[in-house]
């Protein structure tokens, strides 16, 4: 049986791409029972070793039960990586974001995520390595099994499961990890891992022990360059929650005010306009990402696409991008307090904003990540809130059985343009869905994974923009939740509770939009993992500049928001000149560039019109936004 590496075929990669391989070792953690070979084949969403028993999908548990791959712990860990995974990238020249001199990947150690500025991965695995135990698995990344003959690991009945292979294998492993064509598997313990990280200052996630195992991979771009990567290790719901997550934002609160612009008849056409525009866009940037298992991220995609220059731009886009919201949280919070306290002025309330803000930005990234948990359920909240609110109303305003008065169509010109930025602003998820989909466990459902998170997405948004044009009609304001703070006739627990809510959300997101910002100051000015590289005296102003980040950006959020106070302006140019770009605009130019061998003429032409109206729509949505 022929075992030579360079005589092996080469497994195929994501939807079968002939020019891009994918090889595996599981690294399994704190674990001592056997490796079940036939969870390979089982399709639950996993590609780690079953232990003791098989495990179950989600659906064959209990109503409340979430146990292995779905259990809490896990939900909490992928939300984790998914909130690392909004980054400015600042060295745009650099081939790929996440690769360095020996092609492995440089990870987030608290998060197991792709990082910048991270632990590179054969540092924080090479003493273990040495030991590691192999085993063969029999499927490859599309479930389907190896069949030929020339393959040392097909399935057949003589193969012993209970054989290892260690020495020097482990060594040539970490050399260059899945020379071979087969998929491996390997163990090591839990203890001596963490030992490896912690011993550099590296304690988070995994010493933390929330994952059972690590998954590695080696994968082979289109041009023959070979990297080995952290595998993906987000499950299908955990994506599901993840990307509803990043969708469903404050942006929502102004939706009332865009159907209010836009009327009836357009506003809903362009709702249902956007929300299935970025759905296909957001398929566009998964389609580009399976042409090179390479490519993690928007930035890669940018590079791939249009080289360092195209790269650049998504970055200042980013920090447009996360600024904006910034500010808009601000805004929100104080003008959520001062409905509730007209006497206290909004300005007071955006000072008191940055001392509330500001704390939370000290916080590790795990901590942030529960703590914005609370974000999404207070929107959800709201939400509920708000359309209780107009069910048990009997009496306009404020009653969706007793609806105001509304219009079918717009005003006048300057209306539908304004429309168009705040009717858009809700469907900008495309910075982060292609780290989503690179950190899946399963990368080909990520398109059923998008459908279930536009859907519920379009509910909730669409619902929004009815209910509060229905309650309050042409009187709606900015943020549907100054509507009910001003109105009289609710209960004032009611008036306490959702000012409460909307200033849960600025504490909760607002810190995770700093982040980056702050990230890139620490790079620009070198103080950026100060402790590795400083001691003393140096370590102390290292650490001090560090602090003087933090603070510049939330004051730097506070003074915008000041000077720009006006909620609906800061979300129509959000919408309209960022998300556009964003999600339309540039996912079309990238699929015309890197699947130009692929594509079809009428793709072709539909992306050639997307992106003409799309410059169109933002060029009036810009507009609109800075006059009005």
């Amino acid at each position: 049986m022929n075992t030579d590496p360079e005589q092996q075929p080469l497994q195929s990669a994501r939807n079968g791409n002939p020019r891009s391989q994918v090889h595996y070792i599981s690294i399994p953690i704190d674990r001592n029972t056997d490796y079940d070979p036939e969870n390979e084949q089982n399709g639950n969403d996993t590609i780690e070793p079953s232990f003791n028993t098989r495990r179950q999908s989600i659906l064959d548990q209990p109503i409340g039960s979430f146990r292995g791959v779905n259990s809490i712990g896990r939900f909490a860990t992928s939300l984790r990586r998914a909130n690392s995974f909004r980054h400015i990238d600042v060295n745009s020249s650099v081939e790929r974001s996440f690769f360095k001199d020996n092609h492995d990947e440089i990870f987030d150690p608290d998060t197991l995520a792709p990082a910048v500025n991270g632990r590179r991965l054969s540092t924080a695995l090479r003493p273990s390595l040495q030991n590691i135990s192999m085993r063969p698995s029999i499927t490859n990344l599309d479930n389907s099994r190896i069949t030929n003959g020339d393959n040392p690991f097909y399935d057949d009945s003589s193969i012993d499961y209970g054989s290892t292979y260690s020495g020097q294998t482990g060594s040539m492993a970490h050399q260059q990890i899945g020379e071979t064509s087969s998929l491996l598997r390997g163990s090591i313990s839990m203890a001596e891992l963490a030992d490896n990280l912690s011993r550099d200052g590296y304690k988070g996630v995994i010493a933390g022990g929330d994952v059972d195992s690590l998954v590695l991979k080696q994968i082979e771009d289109k041009d023959g360059k070979v990297v080995t990567v952290l595998a993906g290790q987000s499950t299908a719901p955990q994506t599901i929650f993840n990307s509803i997550n990043v969708l469903i934002g404050i942006g929502l609160l102004a939706l009332p005010l865009g159907l209010k612009h836009a009327g009836w008849i357009i506003g809903l056409i362009l709702l249902s306009l956007f929300a299935s525009a970025t759905f296909c866009t957001a398929e566009l940037l998964s389609r580009c990402l399976d042409t090179d298992l390479t490519l993690m991220s928007y930035a890669d995609l940018g590079y791939a696409a249009f080289g360092s220059k195209g790269r650049a731009l998504i970055s200042a886009l980013f920090t447009l991008d996360l600024l904006g919201c910034g500010v808009s949280l601000v805004i929100l919070f104080a003008d959520s307090l001062n409905a509730l306290f007209p006497a206290i002025s909004v300005t007071s309330f955006k000072i008191l904003a940055f001392f509330v803000i500001t704390p939370p930005v000290f916080l590790p990234l795990s901590i942030l990540s529960n703590i914005s948990l609370l974000g999404i359920l207070s929107t959800i909240g709201t939400v509920v809130v708000i359309t209780a609110c107009g069910v048990f109303n009997n009496t306009a305003p404020g009653s969706l059985f007793h609806p105001m008065e509304t219009e079918l169509w717009p005003k006048d010109i300057k209306s539908l343009c304004l429309s168009i930025g705040l009717l858009s602003a809700s469907w900008g998820g495309h910075a982060v869905f292609p780290n989503l989909k690179s950190d899946m466990r399963h990368p080909a459902k990520f398109k059923d994974c998008l459908k279930i998170t536009y859907e519920i997405t379009a509910i909730t948004d669409i619902g929004i923009a009815v209910v509060g044009y229905l309650m309050f009609g042409n009187t709606v304001m900015d943020e549907i939740t100054k509507n009910v703070l001003l109105l009289d006739k609710f209960p004032s627990y009611l008036h306490g509770l959702i000012s409460g809510l909307m200033t849960v959300i600025p504490i909760a997101k607002t810190p995770l939009n700093a982040r980056p910002i702050i990230s890139v100051l620490d790079t620009v000015l070198n103080v950026r993992d100060a402790e590795e590289k400083y001691e003393g005296n140096r370590l102390k102003m290292a650490k001090m500049i560090q602090s003087g980040n933090a603070i510049a950006v939330n004051i730097m959020f506070v003074i915008i928001a000041i000077i720009f106070p006006q909620f609906d302006k800061i979300i129509a140019f959000l919408g309209a000149g960022l998300c556009f770009m964003i999600c339309l605009i540039l996912p079309c130019s990238f699929y015309l560039k890197i699947c130009k061998d692929t594509i079809t003429p009428g793709e072709k032409i539909a992306c050639y019109i997307t992106i003409f109206c799309s410059v169109i729509f933002s060029t009036l949505g810009i507009g609109a936004a800075i006059i009005a």
